[in-house]
């Protein structure tokens, strides 16, 4: 029979996420590539009407989460998912490293009216409170990479946990040839794949439910755009500048065209819920 401990060795040396202490550090390699995609959001137009077919309009829609919750955003990034949430609840708490990303947050919060978002600069690890929330949420976050995470967020919610993920087959395909050829292996720092949280969650006697839905999309990004974002992205990895930047040269003079890259990708999220017991 499988058994948790072997669920837990299976999915650490699936995920290589390591220490708190190197998990830190991981996160804040991250914060200048956070800081370039926030500084190109400022000034960005932001609806709530975008965000009407995401993840917390399914959770509300289904009356997992209830307008009398208060909820606990994980890594909440631009806060897309904590305005969303705001809107229709009582109260949200956005946990996020990057100042950047924090301050986009709020400026949207602000122009939309919503007063009840508290937003926390904190990681995860670092994150220490006595407070409980109804909901805890976390979307396409490495911060719950362990069974011992997943037992701290249960911790931290009196009824309903979620976490929003990849399934298998989920890529970008530029982006995943151009690691490829440049050799970049992550190891540690990424999303859980889903299938490792559900055998987990069950393993534990919980009764997690999935939702699934794919996403494929076509983007056009400009070429200037690009030569910007990878260096940053691949610095991430330990490429440097004086790799990075000529390998762009030569990859968007094989595969740009009119000035642009088609980016094409392809998303398996998966939604798992589970009440807290």
């Amino acid at each position: 029979m499988y058994r948790l401990d072997e669920c837990t060795r299976i999915w650490d040396e699936a995920g290589q996420h390591g220490s708190p202490e190197a998990r830190i550090a991981r996160a804040e390699a991250w914060l200048p590539y956070y800081a370039f995609l926030a500084e190109g959001m400022k000034s960005a137009p932001f609806s709530l009407e975008n965000e009407a077919d995401g993840f917390p309009a399914l959770l509300l829609r289904e009356g997992l989460v209830r307008p009398e919750d208060a909820i606990l955003d994980i890594g909440a990034g631009l806060g897309g998912d904590s305005l969303a949430f705001a809107s229709h609840c009582k109260s949200v708490t956005a946990l996020e490293l990057s100042g950047a990303c924090l301050e986009v947050l709020r400026q949207r919060a602000e122009s939309l009216g919503l007063g009840n978002i508290r937003t926390l600069q904190t990681l995860w690890e670092q994150f220490d409170t006595q407070e409980r929330f109804d909901v805890c949420y976390s979307s396409l976050c490495p911060a719950i990479c362990n069974v011992e995470e997943l037992k701290r967020m249960e911790s931290l919610s009196t009824r309903l946990c979620c976490l929003v993920t990849v399934a298998r087959g989920s890529y970008d395909r530029h982006r995943k040839t151009m690691m490829a050829e440049l050799g970049i292996q992550p190891k540690g720092g990424m999303v859980t794949e889903a299938i490792h949280y559900y055998n987990a969650l069950y393993l534990m006697g919980r009764q997690p439910e999935v939702r699934c839905r794919s996403v494929h999309r076509e983007t056009l990004i400009p070429i200037e755009r690009v030569k910007e974002q990878y260096p940053i992205y691949f610095r991430i990895f330990g490429v440097e500048e004086e790799r990075s930047v000529p390998f762009l040269e030569a990859y968007l003079t094989q595969n740009a065209q009119g000035g642009f890259l088609r980016e094409e990708s392809h998303i398996n999220f998966a939604v798992l819920t589970w009440n807290v017991t």
